[in-house]
């Protein structure tokens, strides 16, 4: 089966050159311009694979990203992996974008052998969330809710959005260090911050997001970077997850 790619670049020239390359390697591929425009594409339940360019002017890829995780959220359908595209290569700038919840990182311009490399680490990571889809162990989040409360430290609605705000920014500080510190070669910092994470995503009841943490901790420490940046990206879907459930608890109640 062919895979349907939605490519997104400012630059003409770019989009038609990475769907030009897809295309070679047997994608079904539809292209944009602009990031505004390509959102209900994007958002198109049979949209396989997405690859968005990170600076756009308007809409960039980063805010492209969160619209799409967040309909997926609400509409309680798995996530499509989401590629970053860009002219910026370092190891700073690879580590923010899987940090900020994207599958894989493309430097410009694209070479097809790379491409080949991240469409497969892609396609994984798509199997997996196609299998999980937005699943967190709500009891045990609403339990730990529910001690916050009862230890008066904040009102019901500001304890779930006061956590959830919290956790979200621990967890993202996480896996960019960890994505840093593995850049850098640096396992042992790499393997530590996530070990850490894991038990606060325990304590919460993020039971999921602990096991996958303390996967990619593995795969570091056994020095397998790939492995450990692939289970490091999927532990990033999960954190989306468990914030969006944490979130859906202050939702007002319809009247």
């Amino acid at each position: 089966m062919r895979l349907r790619v939605i490519v997104v670049d400012d630059e003409p020239a770019s989009a038609a050159a990475l769907a030009g390359l897809l295309r070679h390697l047997r994608c079904e591929v539809t292209s944009f311009t602009g990031a505004a425009r390509a959102l209900p594409s994007m958002l198109a339940p049979d949209v396989d694979l997405v690859c968005l360019d990170l600076r756009m002017p308007g809409l960039d890829g980063r805010q492209a990203l969160t619209l799409i995780r967040s309909h997926e959220y609400s509409a309680r359908s798995p996530s499509v992996p989401v590629i970053a595209v860009s002219g910026r290569v370092t190891s700073d700038e690879r580590a923010q974008a899987l940090a900020d919840g994207f599958a894989a990182f493309l430097a410009k311009p694209v070479l097809v052998a790379r491409l080949r490399v991240v469409l497969g680490r892609a396609m994984l990571l798509r199997d997996h969330l196609q299998r999980t889809r937005y699943t967190v162990d709500r009891h045990r989040l609403e339990e730990r809710l529910g001690a916050l409360q009862r230890a008066g430290t904040l009102p019901a609605l500001q304890a779930a959005a006061g956590l959830a705000l919290a956790f979200e920014q621990e967890g993202r500080t996480t896996l960019l260090q960890a994505l840093q510190g593995a850049h850098a070669g640096d396992l042992a910092s790499t393997r530590r911050v996530l070990l850490a994470f894991a038990a606060t995503s325990e304590n919460l009841g993020a039971l999921k997001l602990a096991a996958t943490l303390r996967i990619a901790a593995d795969w570091f420490e056994q020095g397998s970077q790939d492995d450990g940046v692939t289970a490091a990206v999927m532990a990033r879907a999960e954190l989306d997850r468990v914030v969006f459930t944490l979130r859906e608890q202050v939702r007002p109640d319809p009247d």
